[in-house]
């Protein structure tokens, strides 16, 4: 299938802007001023040859070219996860607007999951990019009035365990799976945050034995919630 190369090259591309919006968006920098990309460390304009997808960070052997600082290992990671989450998509769907909608959503869950795990904070522009996707997914599928119910109710449910939890869950995560949920009809969306829970274990039980973190330590949910709610998506393809 031709357009799975391209997809993937298409998702190293847009793998390499998410880097920009991950980094930009919760300091509240322009996406669009300055144009151009810059080392965070000397702030010195890259060249076109310093941002090649992956490639460029192999040939520096990730480090700036200009002074030497280190780059994050995030900037390849989610270069090649877009990209393989943009090929795998070709082979889940034949239908363009299910194409399109898959990618709002590996995409907003890339960089809302990336800054979630860095400041704890998943920016509303991925809120209204998932919740986009979410209505053509919906709309496309029938369910749109459905998953329309189902989102108003996750978005209450998240709503009433952050009101009684004391800051045990933050408001973007209420937010967020509301926009998740319109993928979704009731069953799946259970499904998604049975997901969701035993995933965030999986990545917390390691640090409790470990003692890098404790009973009181928050976690980012955000990330989670995507993965659920992809995998249970997946799961609907065979129910």
């Amino acid at each position: 299938m031709i357009i799975a190369p391209i997809a993937m090259v298409f998702g190293l591309v847009m793998g390499s802007f998410y880097n920009v919006l991950i980094y930009r968006l919760p300091r509240k920098i322009s996406i669009i001023n300055p144009k151009w990309s810059f080392c965070p460390v000397c702030n010195h304009t890259l060249a076109w040859k310093d941002n090649v997808p992956i490639l460029s960070y192999v040939l520096l052997k990730g480090k700036c070219r200009y002074c030497g600082a280190h780059i994050s290992l995030r900037y390849p990671i989610v270069e090649a996860l877009t990209a393989s989450l943009f090929f795998v998509s070709v082979y889940l769907t034949n239908n363009v607007v299910n194409l399109m909608a898959l990618w709002m959503l590996f995409s907003a869950g890339l960089v809302a999951g990336a800054i979630d795990f860095e400041y704890m904070l998943i920016p509303d522009s991925m809120v209204i990019v998932t919740a986009i996707g979410g209505g053509l997914w919906s709309w496309n599928h029938g369910h749109l009035f459905l998953s329309l119910m189902t989102a108003a109710f996750a978005f209450g449910a998240f709503l009433l365990i952050y009101l009684v939890s004391k800051n045990g869950m933050g408001f973007g995560d209420v937010e967020y799976f509301g926009a998740l949920a319109l993928f979704l009809t009731p069953f799946s969306a259970v499904i998604a945050v049975l997901l969701a829970s035993i995933s965030a274990l999986v990545f917390v039980i390691p640090m409790l034995f470990n003692h890098t973190a404790n009973r009181k330590t928050r976690v980012p949910f955000g990330p989670f919630l995507a993965i659920g709610t992809s995998i249970s998506i997946f799961l609907n393809f065979h129910i």
